[in-house]
């Protein structure tokens, strides 16, 4: 099929899906599933499928499309900063497509080097590479969220994750409490490794060892949290407290202590990195590390149209926002005598 007989109707026969649902994954709109969403892109890749509008605005080499490219979009985290991103774009004329990347450095790679990457005016990312030398390859106007690495050659929009971590664990020792867990995932980029020494320190100031029996790292997953939670539980010296330090990990910590029959701000106090339902519905509420997620999104995107409208004339000047974070403190820590 030549590429010039192509229509939107082609796509969306090889898809099995209504026109309507490649429509609302070119423009970057959500209810469309994973599997779908991917299906799609696939097909329009190998077909080097150009809708008019786009085909248009590639005589100009502007698409007026940035995409936000993030590891999943299950996480309310991603699914936040998308959202500040979509919000930001409108406002100044530009469609957003989403990418997911399934935590897959394969797939990050699939993404930039296909006709997709390649024809979006700028790009919002939450890498999975950790390798600097992959960033620096990427010549889109690119601006990396909450994951950064030196010397990627890219601004980026981060919060504070020491002081964040370093607040939580704080919280703890002025209750009393000394046998603190963590429970975290691999330090490949600065957030696991700048919350690690967040809660390191704060045991420090006050003259606690960390215990390596405390520290449970694995995936940044639920079923970690769960694990690791049922484990520290069940050990010989349990801890009075768990610092869980991102969302899905807390979530997974709140469902071991359910299961283990204990009360959390009683047998265990809690504290997580992220909002997330469960840690506002469960009684009591738990306090966590809130962070200005939707607001990252939106800061980023500005800060890259920005840039894709005036490209800066000396691009190795880089800019790092860090954003604050706040303890939004509930009822999950019980104050020690």
């Amino acid at each position: 099929m030549a590429e010039k007989e192509l229509t939107i109707k082609d796509v969306a026969r090889l898809a099995g899906v209504s026109v309507a649902t490649v429509s609302r994954v070119m423009n970057g709109r959500d209810r469309v599933s994973d599997a779908t969403r991917k299906r799609i892109l696939k097909i329009i890749e190998e077909l080097n499928f150009v809708p008019n509008t786009m085909a248009a605005s590639m005589v100009n080499k502007k698409t007026h499309m940035i995409a936000v490219v993030v590891p999943e979009i299950q996480n309310p985290f991603y699914t936040a900063v998308i959202g500040g991103t979509v919000e930001a774009a409108k406002k100044e004329g530009f469609s957003t497509l989403v990418v997911s990347t399934y935590n897959d450095e394969a797939e990050e790679e699939e993404f930039f080097e296909g006709f997709l990457g390649r024809n979006v005016d700028g790009i919002i990312l939450i890498g999975t590479h950790k390798d600097a030398g992959f960033y620096r390859n990427i010549r889109k106007p690119t601006i990396l969220v909450d994951r950064f690495i030196n010397d990627c050659g890219h601004d980026g929009v981060l919060i504070d994750n020491f002081r964040g971590a370093y607040e939580a664990v704080r919280h703890f020792v002025d209750y009393g409490h000394d046998r603190i867990a963590i429970i975290d995932g691999a330090h490949d980029f600065n957030d696991g490794k700048d919350r690690y020494w967040g809660y390191h320190q704060a045991l420090h100031e006050k003259g606690i060892t960390p215990d390596s029996s405390y520290h449970k790292q694995g995936r940044w997953l639920e079923e970690d949290g769960y694990k690791f939670t049922i484990e520290l539980m069940q050990s010989e010296q349990p801890p009075t407290a768990i610092f869980a330090t991102n969302n899905v990990i807390c979530t997974g910590a709140i469902k071991a202590i359910r299961d283990l029959n204990l009360q959390i701000g009683e047998d265990i106090s809690l504290i997580g990195f992220d909002e997330n339902e469960l840690a506002q519905f469960v009684q009591p509420q738990v306090t966590v590390v809130g962070r200005p997620m939707r607001e990252m999104g939106i800061q980023a995107t500005e800060m890259l149209i920005q840039k894709i409208k005036a490209p800066p004339i000396d691009s190795s000047k880089l800019k790092k926002v860090i954003l604050d974070v706040e303890l939004i403190k509930r009822g999950s820590v019980k104050k020690l005598k």
